[in-house]
């Protein structure tokens, strides 16, 4: 069985909550444009208020997170050709 870097799973996760962030705060931006929807609460005031520092607070984690990723790739494809050659396969 391969082993997988556990970084490439987080990356999948904080991706994915990247990705609906931003589409969220979309949405916020294109709700703002109409005047009868613009004072909406809920998730649009939180976008509207803190969008911006989620953001780039998610874009920080990824970039942390690929950098772990590719720091230790080496690391983990010795680990499993280690448990490879050592369980005779």
């Amino acid at each position: 069985m391969k082993i997988i870097n556990p970084f490439y799973a987080a990356l999948m996760v904080v991706g994915l909550v990247f990705a609906l962030t931003t589409c969220a705060y979309t949405v916020m931006t294109s709700r703002k444009l109409d005047p009868l929807l613009a004072d909406e609460p809920g998730l649009t005031q939180v976008m509207e208020h803190h969008g911006v520092k989620i953001l780039g607070g998610e874009l920080a984690i990824l970039a942390v997170l690929t950098f772990a990723a590719i720091g230790t790739d080496d690391f983990w494809t010795r680990r499993h050709e280690a448990a490879k050659r050592s369980s005779g396969n």
